[in-house]
């Protein structure tokens, strides 16, 4: 018995730990449940995964996105969960300018972007975004850069305003109390924060001058692990084994429909195709 109990010690030890960077404040896809424990989508996907690769020990660690971003790029963090590809536009401030995230993992799902505005707002064209969205006020959770580059140059140009805030839920607030006008947000957080806001009393009791119309997919855009590419030889020396491990177990569970069978347990379709916008 103690022999046993000396080789399962010396293997658990053997393990090697990866921590990964990710939030808890986007509901299906990564929050907390009724009893506190992080949960969603992204997070037991990758809990599986890394629970199915016996050379790995995973630690999931909460923290403000924007915070998240900055360790990547910093080679603090060995990975964060779940960006959008982002090779492009997230450089380092060092010349020369390079992805500090690299690679991606195989795709995880992918998300549908949506504009939300409330009824005061008139457009001509609801599907030239977002060229034909200036001259209004957004506001937007902080570290969100969904809305595209497009956006991010209008805003340089002041031909849109941008107010950054902390939640979705101080975002649903502010636009249903028609202080600013839209917001960019993944439909299905946004969906589901505003089915639990509307129900509460706070909710009932703010100024609804306007009610939320949903105007138009802006993009779909698919979800990754994102591997921090500063210094991770030296930090990491087992990210390379780690990053083609991940993605033979995530091609797998896609083939044999379990990828598809945990997607089931967090998405709500009927809410995806038909939100409650009050």
């Amino acid at each position: 018995m103690a022999a046993y109990l000396y080789i399962w010690t010396s293997l658990v030890s053997a393990q090697q730990e990866v921590e990964i960077y990710t939030y808890d404040s986007l509901p299906p896809y990564a929050y907390r449940d009724e009893k506190g424990q992080l949960t969603g989508l992204y997070i037991e996907l990758v809990r599986t995964i890394v629970s199915r690769m016996p050379d790995y020990a995973l630690k999931l660690t909460v923290l403000p996105w924007e915070r998240a971003k900055h360790m990547a790029e910093t080679g603090e963090a060995f990975a964060i969960l779940p960006p959008y590809f982002h090779a492009h536009d997230w450089l380092t401030d060092q010349e020369p300018k390079k992805p500090y995230i690299w690679p991606y993992s195989m795709p995880l799902y992918t998300q549908k972007d949506v504009v939300i505005c409330n009824d005061r707002v008139k457009l001509k064209s609801i599907n030239q975004f977002p060229r034909g969205f200036a001259g209004l006020n957004f506001v937007m959770w902080r570290g969100d850069g969904r809305a595209g580059q497009a956006f991010d140059a209008m805003v340089k140009r002041k031909e849109i305003s941008v107010h950054l805030v902390n939640s979705i839920e101080v975002v649903i607030n502010l636009l249903v109390t028609a202080r600013y006008d839209c917001t960019v947000s993944a439909a299905l957080p946004f969906n589901w924060y505003l089915a639990k806001q509307s129900k509460s009393k706070n909710f009932k009791s703010l100024n609804l001058k306007y009610p939320l119309k949903n105007l138009s997919v802006v993009s779909s855009n698919q979800a990754y692990l994102g591997y921090s590419d500063i210094n991770s030889q030296q930090n990491y020396p087992f990210k390379k084994d780690f990053v083609i491990k991940f993605d033979i177990e995530l091609y797998q569970m896609q083939q044999r429909g379990e990828l598809s069978d945990i997607v089931k347990r967090f998405v709500d379709k009927d809410m995806l195709e038909r939100p409650p916008i009050p």
